[in-house]
């Protein structure tokens, strides 16, 4: 017994964890989708101990203000990303609307967390609520305040338990249907801001978020293919590509995420910001960015039309 107390304490001891900071030079990055995960992978070059040996650290999005970059020089794509990242942070990322029978909760969510706006009460008195003009009353009030304050930057979502949710979504559709055109119904076992709490810590926001830009840039790609259909404004292929750079006919050049990280992108992405023309990173997870990058994973949308 004796003996098995002093290995337990040494094996205690072995797996004791210290918190350390590092700098790693790193030589791989790879993202896992499934988990929110940034998996970087190089070379200990500061730190107590270990130097010259590889470390590999899992990030994740809560993580981001432990983590400092230093890169010796900026590409202007990565810049103009972050920039991007940036304003989209100022920006309200959802509008939320938390009913029961009895009231409804309008808040917003930034990055900063969740903010209450305002709290519309049913009004309803027993058999008086039976009347479809209070239901109407109820469901207005909410609609005009939803009017004011949410952007065209940020999804609706509808949260509550009951059915009063679906039935505020209905009627909003035929009375507002392009402030409800995106929006999204979520269960939640309470209204209020605790149903707000409840839709963000099962998942909605990510869910919302990465739905979003996967339809913008499938709607990119999709006008790009019906361009090259039709004949008339886009050009794919490298070198097409480059020969309709060179000459300030792209409105908005498409590359996959595999092939910025290519010189040939590099070179695409510099001749790009030199003729003005926009640009999308597309991602090559999804079938829209599987689709471009069977085309070589670069793309244009014209201007005009080129002879190339």
């Amino acid at each position: 017994t004796a003996g098995n107390e002093r290995n337990d304490k040494i094996r205690s001891k072995k797996m004791e964890k210290k918190r350390m900071k590092l700098g790693i030079r790193v030589e791989e990055v790879g993202f896992h989708e499934f988990s929110d995960r940034l998996r970087i992978h190089g070379v200990i070059e500061e730190g107590p101990q270990d130097l010259g040996c590889y470390h590999t650290i899992n990030i994740a999005v809560d993580d981001m203000k432990a983590f400092s970059i230093i890169k010796e020089k900026w590409r202007h794509h990565q810049l103009a990303r972050i920039e991007d990242a940036v304003k989209a942070s100022k920006q309200p990322l959802l509008t939320f609307v938390s009913m029961d029978e009895d009231s409804a909760v309008i808040a917003i969510l930034r990055q900063s967390g969740a903010q209450h706006i305002a709290t519309v009460e049913s009004h309803r008195c027993g058999k008086m609520y039976e009347s479809e003009n209070t239901e109407k009353e109820y469901f207005g009030e909410v609609i005009s305040i939803l009017k004011t304050i949410k952007s065209s930057f940020s999804a609706l979502v509808i949260v509550g338990p009951g059915f009063s949710k679906e039935n505020f979504v209905k009627y909003g559709k035929s009375k507002e249907p392009s402030l409800f055109k995106n929006s999204v119904l979520s269960g939640a076992g309470s209204g209020g801001m605790n149903g707000v709490y409840e839709a963000i810590k099962a998942g909605v926001v990510n869910k919302i978020t990465r739905e979003n830009r996967v339809t913008y840039e499938t709607g990119l790609v999709e006008q790009l293919f019906e361009e090259i259909a039709k004949e008339n404004l886009a050009s794919y292929g490298e070198k097409e590509v480059y020969n309709a750079l060179e000459t300030g006919a792209v409105e908005m050049l498409l590359i996959s995420d595999a092939m910025i990280r290519s010189k040939k992108g590099e070179k695409l992405l510099d001749l790009a910001k030199r003729n003005n023309s926009k640009f999308v990173i597309i991602n090559t997870m999804h079938d829209a960015g599987k689709k471009l990058d069977g085309i070589g994973g670069i793309g244009a949308i014209l201007r005009f039309k080129t002879n190339t």
